[in-house]
C-alpha cells in the first residue's frame, strides 16, 4: 500500500523558506500527518489505517519524528537570523522556556522538559518540537496537545525508531497527554492569545 505525500502548504510554509524573524500560532483545520525530515511512511506509519481513514500526509523541512496534526492541537513556529548562528539547543531552550511561563501563567503545574526538548507534564509528554537550520537562520517547530485523545497516535504512528530515554519504550498512548486529560480546561485561545502578546513574540538576535 502506497502513501502518497502532499507538498507542504501549511500555515506555516512560507517561515521555513523565508527570511528574517517570524512567530505563528497556529491551529490545524484537519487531522494530518506530518513526517520528519528523514521520515518515510513505510517505517512511521501504520500505513492501512492511515489510508482507510483518508488521513493527508505531508513532510516537515525539519528532523524529528512524525506527528499527528488536529484541531485540537496548536502548532507553534518560531524563526529567528542571527549574526552569529546559535546553537539549535540554546534555542530550543529559549522558546521552551516561553511556552513553559505561559503554562504556568495558566495555572499548569508539574511540568518541565525531558529528551532533548519535549514539555511533559509528570512524566507524559505534552508538546514535542523540531528545528530547521538554514544558513544563519533557525526554524523551531513545535506541536502542544491541548484535548486530542492520546489513542490516535497509536492509530496511525508506529513505534518512532529513536526515542527519549525517559520515554522507557511506553506505547502513544501511554507516553503522551493532553491538557485536558491532565485536568485542565484551557483553550487553543488561551494559549495562542498569551504566546502573540508576549513580549518574547520575535526574539531579537
Amino acid at each position: 500500500m502506497h502513501v502518497d505525500l502532499r507538498q507542504y502548504d501549511l500555515p506555516d510554509a512560507a517561515i521555513f523558506s523565508g527570511t528574517g524573524n517570524a512567530m505563528l500560532v497556529w491551529q490545524p483545520a484537519e487531522t494530518l500527518i506530518v513526517l520528519g525530515q528523514s521520515n518515510t511512511p513505510e517505517r512511521s506509519l501504520i500505513t492501512e489505517n492511515v489510508l482507510s481513514d483518508g488521513i493527508p500526509v505531508t513532510r516537515r523541512p525539519t528532523g524529528g519524528e512524525a506527528v499527528i496534526l488536529t484541531p485540537q492541537m496548536a502548532v507553534i513556529t518560531v524563526a529567528r537570523e542571527f549574526t552569529e548562528m546559535a546553537r539549535s539547543k540554546d534555542f530550543f531552550m529559549e522558546v521552551n522556556g516561553m511556552i513553559l511561563d505561559i503554562l504556568s501563567d495558566l495555572g499548569v503545574r508539574d511540568y518541565g522538559t525531558r529528551g532533548i526538548s519535549d514539555i511533559t507534564i509528570g512524566h507524559r509528554k505534552i508538546l514535542g518540537s523540531s528545528m530547521h537550520r538554514r544558513d544563519n537562520r533557525l526554524v523551531y517547530h513545535s506541536v502542544l496537545n491541548i484535548s486530542e485523545d492520546p489513542s490516535i497516535f497509536e492509530r496511525y504512528l508506529r513505534h518512532p525508531s529513536r526515542e527519549p530515554d525517559y520515554r522507557l519504550s511506553r506505547p502513544h498512548g501511554e507516553f503522551v497527554t493532553s491538557l485536558t486529560k491532565e485536568g485542565y480546561n484551557i483553550s487553543y485561545n488561551d494559549i495562542a492569545g498569551l504566546l502573540t502578546s508576549s513580549a518574547l513574540t520575535v526574539p531579537s538576535p
